[in-house]
């Protein structure tokens, strides 16, 4: 990026290493899905991360006093939408689509962010972003099928869509969550350091998803997550796909626009498709690409032209 200062060569390099990173989250998760239950699964990812980001938060927070009481409650609803539904609806939807659909599904986050605040209050639906809602929403919906299902018409031509349609709806409500994450922390994130609030929604998610994993969890599902090549897949997802993310995600979010971090996401579903292909899967049909573009011009759509 000739001409740029290193300030923001180092923005645009922590961007791309994320979308890069939680590209393969996609691939890797349904590999890892293929002999470990959903409820095993998103126990251990959560219980690991906390174990990981828990004390480097603790290590890096500004602020040594720790959050006023309303605050920890704020931070236990925040930690409900973002790090257990989220991941409970994260992972189950995994379990029932493919990565590249999950991809792009999860690359209308930040259109769902913005609906999401648009209902609360915080901000302003204007022309421009009713069209940048309808058109991303156009794109899930040819991702879905929704016309198959309208006009008709063979599983070929929709790309086989009815054996993806649940994963694909439990997909879009983890990002209609962690939506909702998003604009609560938004809204009690100047009340608190942001990595003391990561340190306790961390902690407060690996609680509830205990709670909705641990009855089911038993030795021999433990002993599948340990075993190779699953293990080497686990420590990618843990270990990158969700503490070096979020570190870097948090980093750049310091140095740069959200909306600038949002345009990276469209990235994500190319490497998702690249890899789960190049490992051998069947390569996505042009209702991916379709969509996927869709999705990217509405997400353009709402960041044009925003400070």
């Amino acid at each position: 990026m000739p001409g740029l200062p290193v300030s923001a060569l180092r923005v645009h390099v922590a961007l791309i290493t994320v979308s890069l990173v939680f590209g393969g989250n996609y691939v890797f998760t349904k590999r890892i899905l293929a002999t470990v239950p959903p409820t095993t699964w998103v126990l251990f990812r959560i219980v690991a991360a906390t174990a990981v980001l828990v004390p480097l938060a603790l290590a890096l927070r500004r602020r040594r006093e720790w959050p006023a009481r309303r605050t920890w409650i704020g931070l236990l609803v925040a930690s409900f939408f973002g790090v257990a539904a989220n991941q409970v609806l994260f992972t189950e939807g995994m379990a029932r689509t493919t990565p590249e659909h999950s991809a792009v599904v999860n690359a209308c986050i930040p259109t769902w962010t913005l609906l999401v605040a648009v209902l609360a209050g915080q901000e302003r639906l204007g022309l421009a972003r009713v069209a940048a809602i309808g058109t991303a929403l156009l794109g899930v919906f040819c991702l879905l099928g929704v016309d198959r299902m309208i006009f008709g018409g063979s599983d070929e031509v929709a790309g086989g869509h009815g054996a993806t349609l649940l994963g694909d709806l439990l997909t879009m409500a983890n990002g209609l969550v962690f939506a909702i994450h998003l604009v609560l922390i938004r809204k009690i994130g100047r009340e608190v350091d942001p990595w003391t609030a990561t340190a306790v929604m961390f902690a407060f998610g690996a609680l509830l998803i205990g709670g909705w994993s641990g009855p089911g969890v038993t030795a021999a599902d433990v002993s599948a997550v340990l075993t190779p090549p699953t293990v080497w897949f686990a420590a990618y997802v843990v270990l990158l796909a969700t503490v070096l993310t979020y570190m870097l995600n948090t980093w750049a979010l310091r140095h740069t626009h959200s909306s600038q971090v949002a345009l990276y996401i469209n990235v994500q579903p190319l490497v998702a498709a690249a890899l789960n292909t190049a490992l051998g899967a069947p390569a996505p049909g042009i209702r991916f690409f379709g969509a996927l573009a869709l999705v990217a011009a509405g997400l353009w759509l709402q960041t044009r032209g925003r400070p």
